[in-house]
């Protein structure tokens, strides 16, 4: 009788547990449950005959019938990478993307290039949820995110996309010692601490948004921390300076996918346009901000 198995997904798992040594470290990456690595092993170790990886002090070796099945995985995989990027240059992408980031990235560049994801994906869903929840794709609530913060999470992808500088700014003829933040729950961001140690003492307000601050600021006339490039479209917010230089911390924003999705047609669109979104890796979101290149 013709061996086979069920799924790609199990010859997947055969690469995963190679490369990681461990049940739990390939579930993390594959974004699965080490029972399900298990139940993927065991089911191709049974199919085949014989077992594929056995236990070596603290990880799984591969046998030879293991190496042998490693080196279809492989070729499989590449074949699939190849088939996908084929059908992605003829056919075009027509499914759906959920893209998850903050509000001003969303708001003050990713609606303002719809016309170019349009354009590109003209068969294609679009849904971006503005939230500062940094673990939508761990989750499975979004296909990819734009963040500030570079991720550490096993099985996680990433690739810079762009600058963003945050620093501190004062209306003309405003309050240089009395400051605005965001709320309570953002108190560990790295332009906060910033300005926390800056002014010596707790903001008169918290608001929610950028867009929020920047209009208390200009109405209160108190000091704000928000990234630079939102601030050159208020003239009258000046930077606030300390021995010359402005008072201000880079941050990053990074696309993240999960890294078993990296041939997936989704993840493939959403990659081309924000790349399209923003100027260069090492550039400001906006581009027009000089002095934060990296």
């Amino acid at each position: 009788m013709a061996r086979k198995f069920n799924s790609w997904r199990q010859l997947q798992t055969v690469l995963y547990v190679a490369e990681c040594g461990s049940y739990r470290a390939a579930a993390s990456a594959l974004g699965i449950t080490s029972s399900t690595v298990a139940r993927h092993i065991d089911s191709i170790s049974e199919e085949i005959g014989q077992p594929i990886f056995l236990p070596f002090e603290n990880r799984w070796e591969l046998t030879d019938v293991g190496r042998e099945l490693l080196s279809i995985a492989e070729k499989t995989e590449l074949s699939l990478g190849i088939m996908l990027q084929n059908v992605e240059n003829t056919d075009g992408f027509s499914g759906a993307v959920r893209l998850s980031t903050l509000s001003f990235v969303s708001s003050q560049y990713l609606s303002k290039s719809l016309a170019t994801w349009r354009s590109e994906n003209p068969n294609a869903g679009l849904s971006i949820e503005e939230t500062d929840d940094a673990r939508a794709v761990e989750r499975g609530e979004a296909d990819v995110a734009l963040r500030l913060t570079r991720p550490d999470s096993p099985g996680i992808s990433r690739f810079k996309v762009a600058n963003c500088r945050f620093g501190i700014f004062t209306p003309n003829g405003g309050d240089p010692s009395q400051w605005i933040s965001y709320a309570m729950s953002l108190a560990d961001l790295p332009e906060v601490q910033l300005a926390s140690t800056h002014f010596g003492c707790e903001p008169v307000l918290r608001l929610e948004s950028l867009s929020a601050i920047i209009n208390a600021s200009l109405a209160s006339r108190m000091s704000c921390i928000v990234p630079t490039c939102l601030a050159l479209d208020h003239p009258e917010l000046k930077p606030v300076l300390q021995d010359g230089v402005h008072v201000s911390v880079n941050r990053e924003l990074w696309f993240l996918f999960y890294e078993t999705r990296k041939n997936d047609l989704a993840i493939n669109a959403a990659r081309d346009w924000v790349k399209s979104v923003f100027p260069s890796p090492n550039a400001c979101l906006c581009g027009r901000c000089s002095g934060i290149e990296s």
